[in-house]
């Protein structure tokens, strides 16, 4: 559903980047849950990778202005 979404509100060329960023960065969450071996290195970077992909998404449903 995050591809569709990001698809949908970032689906302009302009926006490429930051799609790219977000669907790279939800990759790397994935494959880090996964990971059998993981270790604490592997569930921080998974964290970070996880606090991204939703930084991105309250940025662009509109849940982040400035005060």
């Amino acid at each position: 559903m995050l591809d569709a979404f990001l698809a949908a509100e970032l689906g302009s060329q302009e926006n490429e980047d930051v799609r790219r960023y977000a669907k790279a960065a939800l990759s790397l969450a994935n494959a880090l849950t996964h990971k059998r071996t993981a270790g604490f290195r592997d569930a921080a970077q998974c964290a970070e990778a996880t606090t991204a992909v939703v930084n991105i998404v309250a940025i662009v449903s509109g849940q982040r202005y400035p005060e």
